[in-house]
């Protein structure tokens, strides 16, 4: 990423909070990665994905994007179809291009996965679209 691009400079602290409802479709059954109709640990980290995105998408510039670069998660507990999750991403800090974020899934007042995940900004024209 150029040096001359400061659309970082003020990320630190934004977040974003998307709420989902788990279906069928989310499950570990559905996705083949375990036995029981509960919401999945590949779709609760990429709900918690989608946040860290929406945390700081409106906060670049029209030549950056970020992509997942590492994530650290726990799924701490089971939770059936029908119900209702919040996945929230916070930015705690920014490292050059590596942007930082604290989550959490939470359902009702339960939190049923946390963690941490670090985007990499990049300059949209060196990917392919």
């Amino acid at each position: 990423m150029s040096q001359s691009c400061t659309c970082l400079d003020k990320v630190v602290g934004s977040s974003a909070k998307l709420q989902f409802t788990v279906g069928i479709d989310h499950t570990a059954i559905a996705l083949g990665s375990g036995s029981v109709n509960v919401l999945a640990t590949p779709i609760a980290i990429a709900w918690c994905e989608a946040a860290t995105a929406a945390a700081v998408a409106p906060k670049i510039c029209n030549r950056c994007t970020t992509v997942g670069y590492k994530i650290d998660f726990k799924h701490l507990f089971p939770t059936a179809v029908g119900q209702v999750v919040i996945a929230t991403a916070l930015v705690e800090s920014i490292s050059g291009d590596r942007i930082q974020f604290e989550v959490e899934l939470h359902e009702a007042d339960r939190s049923v996965g946390n963690g941490g995940i670090t985007r990499v900004r990049v300059n949209k024209s060196s990917w392919p679209t």
